[in-house]
């Protein structure tokens, strides 16, 4: 979900239930606080690790979203930081124990907000790495993220006073539910349309009616898509689960060496679904890990981005002697 939907959510929630300036404030931080992991997201570049610094990974959990609120909530304090924000956003940020529960608070709705996403938050990490996810809105839903904008814009020339609160919350919560409500439709819709093909589940776009839906057996995945507002299949694509190009000896030992690596843990982790090529030449394992669905998705993107993040949808690991390396 987008950082607007993030923010003013609580927001409205502290208004309504007339908190004072200071709880409102913790509110919204804690409320925001989980995406400031984008500013450790450079760690994994430097020292490759699977702790999940990532976006939408530590930060998102009910255990470090705690510590990830209090220290948000302990840099807004800061004086050079409070007089920067004050010019832009009146707000009151302070530590005490009912700051520290209201600023918990807003991450528990963040993370809400995030698991009706798709890939969802590892919500009970670091006792489970599992992602849980309802799959009905995309990462960033376009026509909450308007809404959330046109809000924040009134709201600039229309101070939030008595009924307003009420009436804002009412159009956010609203609108939200009968998006969902269509998602879900479509989303059962998209299942249904495959069921004969063995399906897994179906995965929302940013397009409110296109759903991307994969099926799995023992040797193949499926990937589908689905067209909700002509009812029809835009896609069906199958792909071997392991494609040996040429044989080799000891395959599955460099299999558990390269699957012990912290970038193909992760690249795992993120995927949908893990297909694999491999190929054997001069006593050495070439391995590509790749994700079907993520191959598809990204054709669109252009060339640049692309570029700029090579393993969105692969990642290339040499094995020899038993020593993996990313190629």
């Amino acid at each position: 979900m987008d950082l607007f939907s993030h923010a003013l959510l609580p927001y409205f929630l502290g208004s309504l239930f007339k908190r004072n300036k200071k709880e409102v404030t913790a509110f919204v931080l804690g409320g925001i606080a989980p995406d400031f992991d984008v500013l450790i997201m450079w760690i994994q570049a430097v020292y490759p690790t699977f702790f999940l610094i990532t976006h939408r990974g530590i930060t998102h959990s009910l255990f470090f979203g705690f510590f990830t609120a209090l220290a948000v909530l302990y840099l807004a304090t800061n004086d050079k930081v409070k007089a920067h924000v004050r010019r832009f956003v009146d707000f009151e940020p302070v530590i005490s124990r009912r700051a520290v529960v209201f600023a918990y608070a807003g991450v528990i709705i963040h993370l809400f907000l995030d698991y009706t996403t798709t890939r969802g938050v590892p919500l009970l990490y670091p006792f489970s790495t599992e992602r849980y996810s309802a799959e009905v809105f995309f990462y960033t839903d376009i026509y909450l993220t308007i809404l959330s904008l046109a809000i924040i814009i009134i709201l600039y020339k229309v101070p939030l006073q008595g009924d307003n609160a009420v009436k804002f919350l009412a159009i956010f919560l609203a609108i939200f539910a009968v998006l969902g409500a269509v998602r879900m439709v479509e989303k059962s819709n998209a299942e249904a349309f495959f069921q004969e093909a063995g399906v897994k589940k179906a995965y929302p776009t940013a397009n409110l009616f296109d759903w991307y839906v994969i099926g799995e057996d023992g040797e193949r995945i499926s990937i589908y898509g689905y067209d909700g507002f002509s009812g029809t299949s835009t896609l069906n694509k199958t792909v071997p689960r392991m494609n040996i190009i040429s044989q080799g000896k000891d395959l599955y030992t460099a299999l558990g060496a390269a699957d012990g690596l912290p970038q193909v843990k992760m690249f795992k982790w993120r995927a949908y679904a893990i297909a694999l090529n491999a190929s054997y030449s001069s006593g050495a394992w070439s391995l590509e890990y790749y994700d079907p669905l993520q191959k598809e998705t990204i054709r669109g993107v252009p060339s640049l981005l692309r570029r700029a993040a090579p393993d969105w949808g692969s990642i290339k690991v040499k094995v020899e002697g038993g020593r993996a390396i990313i190629e």
